[in-house]
Formats: C-alpha cells, structure tokens, sequence
C-alpha cells in the first residue's frame, strides 16, 4: 500500500519520509522537492513561489494530476508521496500528518538551512514558516475547498516536537500495519 505524508513546515516529514524508504524499500516522490527547484529556476523563495501559485494553477493542477496518476498506475508499488496535498488526491493510500510547535520547527530549519528559504534567527525563520503556512493554507482552501490541517482527513496525525525521526518511523509503522489489517478500526490515531 502507498503512503502519503504531509505536515506542518519544520516537522521532519522528508526526514521520515527517508527513513521509511531506507527501512522498509519505499520509493520517495517528494513535490516539495519539484517546488523548490522551480522556486530556484525562478529566483524567488518558496513563500514568493507559493503567493505566485495563487494566481497560476498551472504547477499545482500538473502536480496533482501527477500524484492521482501515479497512485493509480502504480497501485502496488511501494510508493511514499512526500507532498501537501497527495493525501487529498491519491487513492487507497495510508495518509500521515506530522504536526511540530513553531518554535521548534524553526529551531530545525536554522540547523539545517537550505539555499532557498535564507532566515537571519530563529525567530525571523518561525516567522517565515508561519507566513508561508498561512499562504499555503489559504491556497488550499480556495483552490481545493479543503482544510489542510484538519486532522480527520488523516490516518494518523504524530506530533514531532518531542520524538526522534526513528520513533516516528517506529509509530508510523505499527499504525500503518494496523490499518492495513483492519483500515476501519484503524482509521484514524492520534499521537499529540
């Protein structure tokens, strides 16, 4: 069965996403990835990107179209859609939402900074990740007409604020077994 993982920015989803298909032989589609290297092609930041994509749906409606075709084409494959919204366009797919306090979030991504998203402190990162959420979120609802962080679209929803990227992968895991032996007792798990 496929996954989809998606979360708050700074939750460590890429990085768990990775341990995942290091420990059990997924294969990573990450749109996150696409984005940034666009952003990049275009010479704006990711939040620029993201405010540009308001008035051009060409790269979302490409991007899920891609993500509906390959849940569907390679139903059987062992795929893991690192993306914000694969959740809400894949088919029968395990779906993980990894949520994360602000503060931290940014404390990770000044330890780990990448070229396109330049912060000065944490707290101009925190305020940066917050803004690019908002204009995601408000994106989304008018795009798509859905809640991106209303956990009830999710099988299960994992707070990283406190856990190691192997005991999220340790969780994840045992979820998702769950689900797949019994995917209506198994709908939905909190771990906050």
């Amino acid at each position: 069965m496929q996954i989809t993982i998606t979360g708050k920015l700074g939750s460590g989803k890429s990085t768990v996403c990775k341990l995942i298909a290091e420990k059990y032989g997924y294969e990573i589609f990450s749109t996150g990835a696409i984005q940034r290297e666009v952003a990049k092609e275009l010479g704006i930041t990711p939040l620029e990107l993201n405010i540009r994509m308001k008035q051009d749906r060409s790269l979302d409606d490409r991007l899920d179209s891609t993500v509906t075709r390959l849940s569907l084409e390679r139903k059987g494959d062992k795929l893991i859609f690192d993306s914000r919204m694969a959740w809400h366009f894949a088919t029968d797919v395990f779906k993980i939402f990894v949520t994360v306090d602000p503060m931290t979030a940014a404390e990770r991504v000044m330890a780990n900074p990448r070229p396109e998203e330049p912060y000065d402190s944490v707290e101009d990162a925190c305020s940066g990740l917050i803004e690019r959420s908002r204009e995601e979120q408000a994106r989304f609802l008018s795009m798509y007409g859905v809640d991106y962080y209303d956990f009830k679209n999710h099988n299960l929803v994992i707070d990283s604020t406190h856990r190691t990227p192997e005991e999220i992968v340790d969780i994840v895991w045992e979820a998702f077994e769950a689900y797949c032996q019994d995917p209506v007792a198994n709908a939905h798990r909190e771990y906050l």
